[in-house]
């Protein structure tokens, strides 16, 4: 079995995804076109102008100098003039820079404006392209606003914030309403439902709500027709029993006797519904964790045609008006169960082939081994009229009745085959049923010769 797809996990990743990409997108934009304040420290190309103005009055050191002090009173800008040659012409530093080596110079004729953070040079060429004098300067670097960045932190919260809003929206709403549904559900509304159509785990959760609400609505019902069936199959004999009593009261004890045989067969029907709901809730009580619960049993060697002449022997005793036909292979195999739950079984499907089929029509019991020459296989069959095509696959489930007429003919609470197939399971066997209106129906069980794992006392 695969695992399932982490489709909330994608969902989520997905969503951090988005939400870095979006943050760091408008975190960029911010940055880049957020306005400045204006007494912001001066650009490259103004610093450059400003260079080639002093380079221009060289001619003029007096003048020179008092625009080197005015610049360096009203502004961070330091300024040196230098000859081709390294020789200073002025400068507003104090100490002056170093003149440029030869190779600056030369790269200087090439490239005669160059910047750095914070520094940089602009040389004055001659019409042959020889640099004449340059200048080297140092202005402040541009420091980050402090209003910028903390526009970008409120863009960026503020994203994350929607966004993650959003996500948790989408996770705890759901979450929210199936809690606002079990506890309407707990509290005794068993329609309520969450019918959800989400493609991810909550989806799958609130699916799995719905699926366990019809289970405990389904089991309620059960529970309520169980109370009703049991009822109504108690009604009848304490009603012969109170009358036979009356009769023995009022002294005419020959008349009560003729209830006694009716009062015998329903004590025996009695005896007999009372161990199916016995066992039933017996095996209920010993659910475990692992799956269905399963009776203790107590194993033991068994001969195949042992237990199929010993139900044939009851089925003549309990039926003697009706015909038990079938073939049994004369080597059937041993198995390892116990013979008293086989037997409540058998005798439990062969009931019911002589409650849903006419008297004039034989059952059949047949044995024979299986696939597995170790196992045995056991039909039981009639002629009946079928079990109706939606009714099959729910004959095994707990309280489940197909027939719905009450009759004493087919009366019983649906716990029959429910514990039959609870029986056959835990012997690690297989129980089936096959049925048509024309063929009427045949159970099929499979007993094979040791259980995998047996159950302890």
């Amino acid at each position: 079995m695969t695992s399932p797809r982490p489709r909330l996990l994608v969902r989520v990743l997905l969503y951090g995804i988005a939400m870095l990409a979006l943050a760091s997108g408008a975190s960029f934009l911010v940055g880049t076109y957020a306005p400045r304040p204006g007494s912001e420290v001066p650009t490259r190309p103004s610093t450059a102008w400003i260079a080639w103005h002093m380079l221009d009055r060289a001619h003029d050191p007096a003048a020179l100098r008092d625009e080197l002090d005015e610049l360096s009173r009203r502004s961070r800008i330091t300024i040196s003039l230098f000859e081709a040659d390294g020789r200073l012409i002025a400068s507003n530093s104090n100490p002056p820079p170093n003149p440029l080596p030869p190779s600056g110079v030369a790269r200087l004729a090439e490239q005669p404006t160059r910047f750095d953070d914070g520094v940089g040079e602009v040389a004055a060429l001659d019409p042959s392209g020889k640099v004449v004098r340059y200048a080297r300067m140092r202005y402040p670097v541009a420091e980050a606003s402090v209003g910028v960045a903390v526009a970008q932190l409120g863009v960026i919260l503020g994203i994350l914030g929607l966004l993650s809003l959003a996500l948790a929206r989408s996770v705890t709403g759901p979450v929210e309403r199936l809690l606002g549904l079990t506890r309407s559900f707990g509290a005794g509304d068993l329609s309520v439902r969450a019918k959800s159509a989400r493609d991810d785990e909550l989806g799958d959760l609130a699916r799995a709500f719905d699926e366990m609400a019809d289970r405990i609505t389904a089991l309620r019902r059960s529970e309520k027709e169980l109370l009703a069936n049991v009822s109504h199959e108690l009604r009848t004999p304490l009603a012969r029993i109170r009358l036979a009593l009356e009769l023995v009261r009022s002294g005419d004890a020959s008349r009560a006797e003729g209830y006694f045989g009716d009062i015998e067969e329903d004590l025996s029907e009695l005896e007999s519904l009372l161990n199916d709901i016995m066992t039933t809730a017996r095996l209920d009580i010993a659910r475990g964790a692992g799956g269905e619960a399963l009776p203790p049993l107590r194993l033991e060697p068994v001969q195949g045609r042992v237990v199929i002449d010993a139900a044939r022997s009851r089925f003549a005793a309990r039926h003697p008006e009706r015909t038990l036909g079938g073939t049994v292979e004369s080597d059937l195999p041993a198995v390892t169960a116990d013979p008293v739950l086989l037997r409540r079984v058998l005798d439990n499907l062969l009931d019911n082939a002589v409650k849903f089929s006419e008297p004039t029509e034989a059952v059949e019991l047949e044995g024979s081994r299986g696939s597995d020459p170790e196992s045995l296989v056991i039909r039981v069959r009639d002629r009946g009229a079928g079990i109706p095509h939606e009714d099959v696959g729910r004959v095994f489930e707990p309280f489940f009745r197909g027939d719905r007429s009450r009759t004493r003919a087919t009366g019983g609470v649906g716990l029959g085959l429910a514990v039959a197939r609870r029986i056959v399971e835990a012997h690690s066997g297989t129980i089936s049923v096959e049925s048509s209106a024309d063929a009427g129906t045949c159970f099929r069980v499979v007993v094979p010769a040791r259980r995998d794992q047996p159950s302890a006392e």
